[in-house]
């Protein structure tokens, strides 16, 4: 875990996905290919749902982000992404 945030990374479909967590305030956004597309700014440390869209070769697609609580001892918790109903592998960065 960062000292101020956390960061996982991933792809999809050649777009590049970043969730970011800002651990003094406890809010949370998504990236797509680096522009925002979702953020809440605050959450009960840092944990919820955000939901977007953004749209592939025409069509609307649903992006889902989950930060879930790990258990006593994972302080970052977990970071879920799907687009349209697809696992995103995310690596934690930060």
């Amino acid at each position: 875990m960062g000292i101020l945030g956390t960061r996982w990374e991933g792809e999809y479909q050649g777009h590049a996905i970043v969730v970011d967590r800002n651990e003094w305030t406890k809010g949370f956004r998504v990236t797509w290919d680096g522009e925002e597309i979702a953020r809440r700014t605050w959450s009960l440390v840092g944990l919820g749902e955000l939901h977007a869209s953004v749209t592939l070769e025409g069509e609307p697609k649903e992006v889902r982000v989950a930060l879930e609580w790990d258990g006593i001892g994972r302080l970052d918790g977990s970071c879920k992404v799907s687009v349209d109903g697809d696992v995103v592998a995310l690596k934690q960065v930060k």
